[in-house]
């Protein structure tokens, strides 16, 4: 039997079973015009409204359109095609992601000036190929055409193009542009949907958030393409003719770089840079040290060297954190609470009021250590929304992590150090650091059922709600990580 003449047997069976009862009916239709249909003006509610009474004009064809809803609500489609809405979901901008080729990147001023911009050719497997770069407020801009890589500084005291070998030296902004949300699809959960149907700019955007860099992200609902990450406006458009193209300025001094090519002394600023280069070489041999005395309870050690680091290179904000745990595990709580001041200081005015939360919870135990309560729940208080939300997002107690282990691979290190904990052993290490610092404990189970570890991380977070205060227990007990 042809399939068409099959289903109108099993419709024509399905009406004889319901017989003139209209209830079914009645319930498609208050289905579609409650729940289904998003209709943006009036034209097309009469459209709608019409081709409803035909359908209804008799049982038969009243019970295949009830079909096909039913069928279309369970497939997730719309069957009224153009007139349908659909819920977004990110692994509609994943799809879409996979589909471009060129990403145009902007970065604007509060007046209005570009204060940064890129263009990033995607290849076929979603990472980048060729790129440039324009950054007026640091006057140099990079173009790398697969080949060669030069920077050219455009101030009047450099005016130098440096000539690269793509091997030895790269630039991107991201290095996967076309796989940016793909850990999605292998189940992290590191972006989260705050709001569809907003407003950006004046546009129409879903609002999404990346939980790890706390970082807001907005999506174009027709394209699902993003139309700007953090404080960067992005679209798709094919670049200029010419953009990846290798041009020295005209006047530029060249420094070629590339193997095989004779080029002449290098100028005065770029003797000077490389001298700071080996100076932030020679930092990162005293930061690893110190990490690795930290990480061996060898907190004198551990101060020492540290304090060598940020005394050579004094923007390493880790270096400043773990210097005032070190500190703090020596006992010194008065030096601990000024270096994590300082670190959490730097890290507000040089991040635009970025805050890291795991800083403050480390003075908070620092605070605690010198019997100034108060300072300690202020402190707490800062940190405890992070923590909370990385007990169902563990994305977002990375900082937690990291600032627990000194011997991660992390910032540089990459010899006697290891990798990151799996999530299961975060959220464990998330929930222990709570039982320190408030002196509570909701019974989580990692071998719990679904339903108990869901109790446990409910009442966290109806305690963070109901009291949220600070009680420092060291002696509490732990869940041991797996």
């Amino acid at each position: 039997m042809p399939p068409e003449n099959n289903i109108e047997k099993r419709l024509r069976e399905l009406g004889e079973a319901v017989g003139n009862d209209d209830s079914l009916t009645r319930a498609v239709m208050a289905r579609i015009r409650t729940g289904q249909i998003a209709v943006s003006d009036e034209d097309s509610k009469s459209r709608i409204q019409l081709t409803t009474r035909r359908f209804i004009m008799n049982r038969f064809a009243k019970l295949a359109i009830a079909a096909a809803v039913v069928v279309g609500i369970i497939g997730g489609v719309s069957f009224l095609g153009r007139f349908g809405s659909t819920a977004y979901a990110i692994e509609q901008t994943i799809a879409a992601l996979h589909n471009v080729r060129y990403m145009h990147i902007a970065k604007y001023d509060k007046a209005g000036n570009l204060e940064d911009e890129r263009w990033e050719e995607i290849d076929p497997n979603g990472y980048q190929a060729r790129y440039r770069q324009n950054t007026p407020s640091r006057l140099f801009y990079v173009v790398d055409d697969l080949k060669t890589v030069m920077v050219y500084h455009a101030s009047k005291d450099k005016n130098t193009a440096v000539l690269s070998d793509r091997k030895n030296r790269s630039y991107t902004w991201h290095a996967a542009p076309g796989k940016m949300f793909d850990e999605i699809a292998e189940g992290k959960p590191a972006y989260a949907v705050v709001a569809e149907n907003v407003q950006y700019k004046g546009r129409p955007a879903h609002h999404l958030r990346a939980v790890a860099f706390d970082t807001d992200v907005y999506v174009d609902p027709q394209t699902k393409l993003p139309m700007a990450i953090g404080d960067y406006e992005v679209s798709f458009e094919e670049p200029p003719q010419g953009t990846f193209d290798i041009v020295v300025p005209e006047g530029a001094i060249v420094v070629d770089k590339r193997p095989g090519a004779t080029s002449g002394p290098e100028p005065q600023w770029m003797v000077q840079e490389r001298e700071k280069e080996q100076a932030g070489e020679l930092a990162q041999g005293y930061f690893e040290q110190g990490r690795r005395a930290l990480g061996a309870g060898e907190y004198a050690a551990a101060v020492k060297a540290l304090t060598k680091t940020v005394e050579i290179s004094p923007g390493r904000n880790w270096a400043w954190f773990w210097l005032g745990v070190a500190l703090y595990d020596s006992g010194k709580y008065d030096d601990a609470i000024y270096r994590l001041t300082q670190v959490i200081e730097m890290i507000s005015e040089n991040g635009g009021g970025m805050s890291i939360p795991s800083y403050y919870l480390a003075r908070a135990q620092a605070y605690q250590g010198k019997g100034m309560a108060d300072m300690a729940q202020i402190d707490f208080e800062t940190a405890l929304p992070k923590m909370i939300e990385s007990l169902r997002n563990v994305k977002a107690g990375w900082s937690f992590d990291l600032a627990d282990d000194p011997l991660r691979c992390a910032d540089g290190m990459r010899q006697d150090c290891h990798g990151a904990p799996t999530a299961e052993q975060s959220l464990i290490m998330m929930i222990n650091r709570l039982r320190v610092f408030t002196g509570q404990n909701f019974g989580y189970d990692p071998n719990g059922s679904a339903e108990q570890k869901e109790r446990a991380i409910a009442a966290w977070e109806q305690w963070a709600k109901d009291s949220g205060r600070m009680k420092f227990t060291p002696d509490a007990k732990l869940i041991p990580l797996p």
